[in-house]
């Protein structure tokens, strides 16, 4: 039987990138010099933010000023040498390694929103762009990323994210009268307010301005009405428990320096309308960061620096510039001589500002629970599973797939023995994970057909190199031993390989785990698939292959009225890490320098920045049309619902609307 090999099966939340509580691997050599800006006044942000911290005698609960976090993140002055070994980087995985550099040239089909470009070309003008401070050039570089509105793509920054700005109060859209309005979801300042329609919002109409801001800066879909979902408050299932979902709500929780300090909100409660003014504050997402620093000096040493690239070590001041110098000659890279850890999820947001804003819900007992799922009976002999993550936790072992397997089967076996006749799948807000655990729903629910969506790996020169050079590597993501034929047959040789579509080979273990159980009794027609369109990655490898091959019916919930909804998002193909911070060896330097590529020209070297860069390296094709890319394809859902003031805080509200919708 062949193994659990961790290259074949990488999490998607490798986009997210780690779980929460495992550390994050920051190289650390003798400190860096921080680059200070010239203009810096005597009024150091770092230091206020220490001294607030010291000064409280906690690290719980904190709340910073706004004014604070902005005077410490421009503290650091532009650096053209980083702009260059930044840009040279990244160029060369667009040029290199990601999948969907041409697609993204194109312009959008229809029922997509998102602006076409070229990234290439984008990033060459930022090297032509005056910049004062780090801060400027590295919100340009994350911006142009997330332009491309692929989540497993990003270009994020650790020194400028280590906080989640906040106003306690955050929103959710009700359709009245075919039109949507705005209304406080929660208020954790004055609790009078929930519920209220928010009419304006600095003057202009509160649904244009969140529109706008979905728009422009949400990028978890290429859908606008998945984007807006997620600009406003969704619940999702985290640890057994319902609760604010750590990247919704994202209008009012930002992971980045807001533009302004305060907002105004005009509401409507009942017949009155009243005024408010909120400032953005600033709490940090793990509170062990407050240790760090006392100052702009440590903050950057410990925050923002990567050590482990030469550059960072001989940083200076430097005012606004515009040289386009070449960059220097590579150098070969420096062994790591200890390793500083950091404790938390890099991506994670602060629990108490989660918790805070959260409502509480009951949803009433399961039938069963798993870590990443949990089945419910309803009456009228309605089965529901929500399938909350594909993510199993750091443990990838052979035993603790395999548990997930046998959790999951006794779970839906659960639903069958307790008498359902119908299935709602709830797969709303699930981000993915382990494409096995994908490949073993899909077999799971319908045996008899291939689970798999068809992929392949943008064919650049030094893509082929490494194809070639992996031969029977197993540790390289490149080895065509990890991959089947689309009939599921292993390949002979590379050059086979370099030639055609191919599937995860990960099916061994689950037909044989699967050859063991009873057969479940539903058939496709008593199914129906619940999301509110962020069903993504693996997640969507399920929901999209339920729908095109079997036909099962999908519902969304949410997003625009009269406007199809997707029910799934970033389909992409596979997620890779440039430079995994877990160290665990899967990544794409430790990759390629495993191949004896490291030194190839087409290849990056270390970015002089503490910055997690992730990228779709696979995209995955339709299994009806081979030649459909499904993360440029519009998928929208069969029957569209929206949120009302009781679902909005209740999810299970919405499983007999699904369920009602069910014509087995």
């Amino acid at each position: 039987m062949k193994t659990f090999t961790l290259i074949t099966f990488i999490p998607f939340l490798l986009l997210l990138a780690t779980h929460r509580g495992e550390p994050l691997y920051i190289p650390k050599h003798k400190p860096s010099s921080a680059p200070i800006h010239s203009k810096i006044s005597q009024e150091d942000g770092c230091a206020n933010i220490h001294n607030k911290f010291k000064n409280a005698g906690t690290k719980e609960g904190l709340l910073f000023p706004f004014s604070d976090l902005k005077a410490c993140y421009e503290s650091f002055s532009f650096d053209n040498e980083r702009r260059i070994d930044t840009i040279d980087t990244m160029k060369k995985i667009f040029n290199g390694f990601y999948v969907f550099t041409d697609q993204a040239k194109e312009q959008p089909s229809q029922g997509y929103n998102y602006e076409s470009m070229d990234i290439i070309s984008e990033f060459d003008k930022l090297s032509q762009k005056e910049y004062a401070t780090d801060f400027e050039f590295t919100m340009d570089a994350t911006n142009l990323v997330t332009k491309l509105k692929d989540p497993h793509t990003l270009f994020f920054p650790i020194c400028y994210t280590r906080f989640i700005f906040t106003q306690k109060i955050i929103f959710y859209a009700k359709l009245e009268n075919e039109t949507h309005k705005v209304k406080v979801f929660k208020d954790g300042a004055e609790a009078e307010n929930n519920d209220c329609e928010v009419e304006k919002i600095d003057g202009v109409a509160a649904i244009d301005v969140i529109t706008e801001f979905a728009r422009d800066k949400v990028f978890v879909s290429k859908d606008l009405g998945v984007r807006l979902n997620m600009a406003l408050a969704a619940l999702s299932l985290q640890q057994g428990t319902y609760q604010l979902h750590p990247r919704s709500a994202q209008y009012n929780l930002r992971t980045i320096l807001p533009e302004k300090e305060t907002t105004t909100y005009q509401l409507k409660c009942g017949e009155n309308t009243k005024t408010i003014t909120r400032n953005w504050e600033a709490a940090i997402n793990n509170p062990d960061d407050l240790e760090k620093f006392t100052d702009a000096n440590s903050y950057w040493e410990n925050l923002c620096a990567n050590p482990s690239s030469s550059q960072s070590k001989s940083l200076k001041k430097s005012g606004r510039s515009t040289k386009s110098n070449k960059p220097n000659k590579p150098k070969k890279p420096k062994a790591k001589s200890s390793n500083a850890f950091y404790n938390a999820d890099p991506f994670g947001v602060n629990s108490e500002v989660l918790k805070e804003l959260s409502p509480s819900v009951d949803v009433g007992k399961p039938v069963f629970e798993t870590i990443t799922a949990q089945f419910y009976m309803l009456e009228n002999d309605v089965g529901v599973a929500v399938l909350a993550s594909y993510d199993i936790g750091p443990d990838l072992s052979d035993t603790a797939i395999t548990n997930s397997f046998r959790d999951l089967q006794t779970g839906f076996k659960t639903l069958a023995d307790n008498g359902a006749k119908k299935l709602v799948l709830d797969m709303s807000n699930n981000e993915g994970g382990l494409i096995i655990l994908a490949h073993f729903i899909n077999l799971l629910l319908f045996p008899d057909a291939s689970p798999s969506s068809p992929s392949n790996f943008r064919l650049t020169d030094i893509i082929k190199k490494a194809i070639e050079q992996a031969g029977d590597n197993n540790n390289s993501i490149f080895n065509f031993n990890g991959y089947l034929t689309v009939d599921e047959q292993n390949f002979n040789s590379a050059s086979e390989f370099l030639e055609s579509k191919f599937i995860e080979n990960d099916l061994s273990p689950i037909r044989q785990f699967l050859s063991e159980q009873e057969p479940l009794p539903w058939k496709s027609s008593d199914m129906i698939i619940l999301t509110n369109g962020l069903c993504g990655s693996s997640c969507s490898s399920t929901s999209l292959l339920f729908s095109e091959l079997h036909k099962v019916q999908t519902v969304a919930v949410g997003g625009f009225p009269n406007t199809p909804l997707s029910f799934s998002s970033f389909a992409g193909g596979q997620v890779y890490l440039l430079d995994d911070p877990l160290k665990r060896g899967f990544d794409l330097q430790n990759d390629i320098g495993s191949l004896g590529l490291n030194d190839d020209p087409e290849f990056t070297k270390d970015l002089s920045t503490n910055v997690m860069v992730t990228f779709s390296i696979r995209r995955a094709f339709s299994v009806i049309n081979n030649e459909e890319v499904l993360e440029y394809a519009f998928k929208p859902s069969t029957h569209h619902i929206f949120f009302d003031e009781k679902s909005i805080r209740d999810p299970s509200k919405l499983w007999p609307q699904a369920s009602s919708l069910i014509k087995s």
